[in-house]
């Protein structure tokens, strides 16, 4: 049975930070010129070729490159993704954009889900939910058609049509777990559309989860850049519902 030695991992990682970057599929030669590993293009073709035998990568019909696979993601999320720091000028925008809409919970949560759309370019959303119902804020669906994945009709109807049913999304939504939450393409349940990634963490009011906040977009996404946001956003609800209620404000650092 082929290993996931050192090298593969090295090699899958700059695969899928090259994608995420440009795009495009991944070839031997230009991991040959990214890569100080000095390796020929011939061994890293082979290595290649075992990744794809393995399930990590596969190969468009269109392209002699490769790309990763929803199985190389969640590898690289849970073993190979750095950690994303703000910058000190993004976390200062989160705070003071909270603060400024600090009105009431629906506003405050509504802003929120604008400006995740705004930071990260994708498709967020937010949820509010109590006993009777759970209210759904939707921002920056248009976003989503600067991504290629989505630039033929086909694709961009299919998601379209999965957050025009709101009901459906919502529920999808209400039934992921507390914290962060990141699932993959086929992770997804089929009411999903194809080829996308949900990230989601939960906020609290009270000491008692009341929604969730994330953002949904290619499997192909900055995974630790927009994880990042979201935790920071999350957490910084969590203080902002705390000054609502009487409590600590949005001045300290997280």
């Amino acid at each position: 049975m082929t290993e996931l030695t050192e090298r593969k991992l090295k090699i899958l990682q700059a695969i899928i930070t090259d994608f995420i970057r440009n795009a495009e599929p991944v070839g031997s030669r230009t991991l040959s010129r990214m890569m100080d590993m000095n390796i020929s293009p011939a061994t890293i073709r082979n290595e290649m070729a075992d990744l794809e035998e393995m399930g990590y990568l596969y190969h468009p019909h269109t392209s002699s490159g490769r790309v990763p696979s929803d199985k190389a993601y969640r590898l690289y999320v849970n073993q190979l993704m750095d950690r994303y720091e703000l910058e000190q000028s993004e976390k200062q925008r989160i705070r003071r954009e909270l603060r400024a809409h600090m009105v009431e919970l629906e506003k405050t949560v509504r802003h929120a889900s604008e400006l995740l759309a705004e930071m990260t370019n994708l498709t967020s959303f937010a949820t509010l939910e109590d006993m009777r119902d759970m209210s759904l804020f939707l921002q920056g669906m248009t976003r989503i058609f600067a991504h290629p994945e989505y630039s033929t009709i086909e694709h961009a109807r299919t998601f379209l049509e999965m957050v025009d049913d709101r009901e459906a999304f919502a529920n999808e939504l209400a039934s992921r777990g507390e914290g962060l939450s990141i699932t993959i393409g086929g992770e997804n349940s089929n009411r999903i559309a194809p080829g996308s990634t949900i990230i989601s963490a939960t906020y609290h009011v009270d000491g008692r989860m009341v929604g969730k906040l994330g953002v949904v977009g290619p499997t192909r996404m900055r995974y630790s850049e927009i994880t990042g946001v979201i935790e920071y956003m999350s957490n910084n609800l969590n203080r902002a519902f705390k000054m609502l209620e009487g409590g600590s404000g949005l001045d300290g650092e997280e």
